[in-house]
C-alpha cells in the first residue's frame, strides 16, 4: 500500500543534459532551501519522483525522513489511519497505537504520490492537516503538531480537475506554491542514450561476465521511438534487450522495440477519433501515416540513406526503395541553414508546439479559447501546428492545411490576449534554450500576422 519510508543517504543519480531537463533540475535546486510546497507535474514514468528525492536531499531537512506515500493506493476507509495514525481499539483489526504518514514525517518531507488520486471527499481532511500542521490520530481527541514539508507530484491535469470540482481548489492552491514540469523522454531526445547506457552499465554490473554494448544502430533505433512510457518503459526495454541477446552477448534491439515500434504505429493511426472508430485507415491516411514514418527514419538516420545506421537499414528495406517511395512523398532533405535544421528537426518542433500549446491552454486569460476543445480536437490542432512549422521553417514536406490566419477567423482575440501569447511564446523559448538569433526569426515571422489575427476594436 505505502511505497516506503526511508531517509536519504545520498542524493539521486538524475541522467541526461537536455536543455529541458537543466530547466527542471535549477527549478528543483532553487525550491529546494525554501519550505514552500512544491507541485511536481509530468507523465507517468518521467522521475517525478527522483525530483522530490534531490528537493529533499537538498534541503535542510535532508537529515530528516522522506516519507512516501502512493495516494492511489490508499484505500478510502483507512486513508486517515494511513496519513494520521490510530489508537489500540479505534477500529476492527486496531490491535496497537499506531503513527501516521504525517508523524513520522516530522522535521522531515512528505512525498504525496499520486495526489490526483485522492476521492473528493478526503481532500478536505488532507487540507486542513496541511495548512495547520496538525492533526488527530483515528480514536484520539489529542490534537498533535508537526513540522512537515509537502511536495506533491501528479500526472493528471489537476487544474482541469478543478474546473471540474474533482479536485478542491483550495487544496491545489496549497500544493502548487512552487510548481516543476518534468518533461517527458520525446522532449530530451539527447538524453535517450546516455539513460540507455546507464541501464546496460547497471545490468554488466548486475550480471557479471556479460559485457554487451550498444551500437550505433541501437542508438538510432532507441531515439526513433517516442517512448510514451518515459524512462521507465526505456528501462524496461534495455532489459528485454539484454535478456534477448544474452546468449549471443548482443543486446537483442530488434525484437525487444518491435512491438513498441508496432504499438506506436497503431496508436498514430488511431489518434484521430474517426480512424479509430472506424478500424481503418483511407489511403490518405496511410499515405500520411507512411510519410510520418520516412521522415521520422531519415531524421533518426541523420539523413543518410544507405550503409549501417542509414535510414534504409532501419526500415529493412533496400536504399533504391527508400529513394522511390521519398521521391512518390515529395520528401527532400531540408538545407542545412535553415531554421528547421537549426531547431532539430521535426520532433524538436512537435515538441515546441506540445509545450506552447499547454502554456496558452492553461492560462486563465487565453484558455478560454480552448474550453470546449475535445481531446481529438486539441490533438489535431497540434498536430496542424507542428505540421504548418515544419513546412515553414524549411522542413522536407509541403504543407497544405489551414494558414494560421485562417485558423484563427472569427476569434475575438485583443491585444492583451497577444501579450499574453506573446509571453508564453517567449517562455517555450526558454524552456528549449533557443538561441537568440532564431528566437530573433521566429519572432519576427510570428509578429507578421498579428494585424490579420487581433481584433480590431
Amino acid at each position: 500500500m505505502i511505497t516506503g519510508t526511508f531517509a536519504l543517504q545520498s542524493e539521486p543519480t538524475i541522467i541526461g543534459d537536455s536543455g529541458p531537463l537543466r530547466q527542471c533540475l535549477e527549478y528543483a535546486d532553487a525550491v529546494a532551501y525554501s519550505d514552500a510546497a512544491v507541485l511536481v507535474l509530468g507523465e507517468s514514468g518521467v522521475g517525478k519522483e527522483l525530483i522530490a528525492q534531490r528537493i529533499h536531499h537538498r534541503s535542510p531537512r535532508a537529515r530528516g525522513k522522506l516519507v512516501t506515500v502512493n495516494c492511489a493506493s490508499v484505500p478510502r476507509d483507512l486513508f486517515e489511519s494511513e496519513f494520521f495514525g490510530h489508537a489500540k481499539g479505534s477500529f476492527t483489526g486496531a490491535a496497537r497505537d499506531r503513527i501516521g504518514r504525517f508523524e513520522a514525517a516530522h522535521r522531515g518531507t512528505l512525498f504525496l504520490d499520486e495526489v490526483g488520486e485522492i476521492p473528493p471527499e478526503l481532500q478536505g481532511k488532507l487540507l486542513r492537516a496541511l495548512q495547520q500542521q496538525t492533526f488527530e490520530r483515528v480514536g484520539d481527541d489529542n490534537t498533535r503538531h508537526v513540522d512537515v514539508r509537502v511536495i506533491a507530484a501528479t500526472n493528471r491535469p489537476l487544474a482541469e480537475d478543478v474546473a471540474r470540482n474533482r479536485f478542491r481548489r483550495d487544496l491545489y492552491y496549497r500544493l502548487s506554491t512552487f510548481s516543476i514540469e518534468v518533461p517527458p523522454l520525446r522532449e530530451r531526445t539527447e538524453d535517450i542514450v546516455p539513460l540507455a547506457e546507464s541501464f546496460v552499465a547497471q545490468l554488466r554490473r548486475k550480471h557479471r561476465g556479460v559485457t554487451p554494448k550498444l551500437t550505433a544502430r541501437h542508438r538510432s533505433m532507441l531515439r526513433s521511438y517516442d517512448w510514451p512510457g518515459n524512462v521507465r518503459e526505456l528501462k524496461s526495454a534495455v532489459e528485454r534487450a539484454f535478456v534477448l541477446g544474452r546468449p549471443s552477448g548482443r543486446l537483442d534491439f530488434d525484437r525487444a522495440l518491435s512491438g513498441l515500434l508496432s504499438l506506436a504505429s497503431v496508436g498514430r493511426a488511431e489518434d484521430d477519433g474517426p480512424r479509430k472508430r472506424r478500424g481503418y485507415l483511407t489511403a490518405e491516411e496511410f499515405a500520411e501515416l507512411e510519410k510520418d514514418n520516412l521522415i521520422a527514419a531519415m531524421e533518426a538516420a541523420q539523413w543518410k540513406v544507405s550503409g549501417a545506421g542509414g535510414a534504409a537499414d532501419l526500415l529493412g528495406v533496400k536504399p533504391t526503395t527508400l529513394a522511390s517511395r521519398l521521391k512518390a512523398h515529395d520528401i527532400a532533405r531540408p538545407q542545412k541553414g535553415s531554421i528547421y535544421s537549426q531547431l532539430g528537426g521535426e520532433r524538436v518542433i512537435a515538441a515546441i508546439a506540445r509545450d506552447l500549446l499547454g502554456r496558452l491552454q492553461a492560462d486563465p486569460q487565453v484558455g478560454r479559447f480552448w474550453i470546449n476543445r475535445s481531446n481529438s480536437g486539441l490533438h489535431r490542432e497540434e498536430q496542424m501546428l507542428t505540421s504548418y512549422l515544419c513546412a515553414a521553417l524549411g522542413g522536407p514536406r509541403h504543407y497544405l492545411g489551414e494558414t494560421m490566419v485562417s485558423v484563427h477567423k472569427g476569434l475575438e482575440i485583443a491585444h492583451g490576449d497577444w501579450v499574453v501569447f506573446r509571453r508564453h511564446l517567449d517562455a517555450t523559448f526558454q524552456t528549449f534554450d533557443i538561441a537568440p538569433p532564431i528566437q530573433t526569426q521566429l519572432t519576427s515571422m510570428v509578429e507578421s500576422l498579428k494585424d490579420q489575427i487581433v481584433s480590431r476594436a
